[in-house]
């Protein structure tokens, strides 16, 4: 069974992303781009089996694709990228919320200046949906997932989040 764990463990490597976005664009035949990537032989068959393990990759004929959930995976961490080419449009948000949160009003100005800031259609979609109450109170709404393990409490303010 892949673990979250596994699969973020293996993608904490740049090489090893790289990798995974190569693979995912071009295939790739069992020894090719070893050289291209930067990496020894150990390093790339050492990647290669990590992909393998998580479950991302796979090898057919001699080469290398992505599993369904390497496709997966590989889709959304391109959407991390995007937000992170956002990152200081994002915190500048995130700061303008912080200080408006009592402000009526503010909830009326908010998709003006969500699309003021962000340009990326599908981020600006994800962003107004987000425009409700933070996670931490919603955790009555996953009580089917067991979500224990993740949960710390801040006995100061008697809260639980995660």
């Amino acid at each position: 069974m892949v673990s979250i764990n596994s699969v973020l463990k293996t993608l904490s490597d740049d090489s090893t992303l790289v990798l995974l976005d190569t693979i995912a664009l071009l295939g790739l035949d069992k020894d090719a781009h070893m050289g291209k990537l930067g990496l020894t032989r150990k390093q790339y068959y050492s990647r290669i089996r990590s992909l393998t393990n998580a479950g991302l990759v796979t090898r057919q004929k001699e080469k290398y694709f992505l599993t369904s959930l390497g496709k997966i995976v590989s889709f959304y961490q391109h959407r991390i990228a995007r937000a992170l080419n956002n990152f200081w449009k994002l915190k500048a948000l995130d700061s303008i919320c912080n200080e408006a949160l009592n402000d009526p009003g503010f909830k009326d100005v908010l998709p003006n200046l969500v699309n003021s800031l962000i340009d990326d259609v599908e981020m600006r979609e994800i962003l107004m949906k987000l425009g409700t109450p933070p996670l931490k109170t919603k955790l009555h709404l996953v009580d089917e997932i067991n979500i224990e393990p993740y949960i710390q409490t801040d006995k100061n303010r008697n809260e639980r989040y995660i």
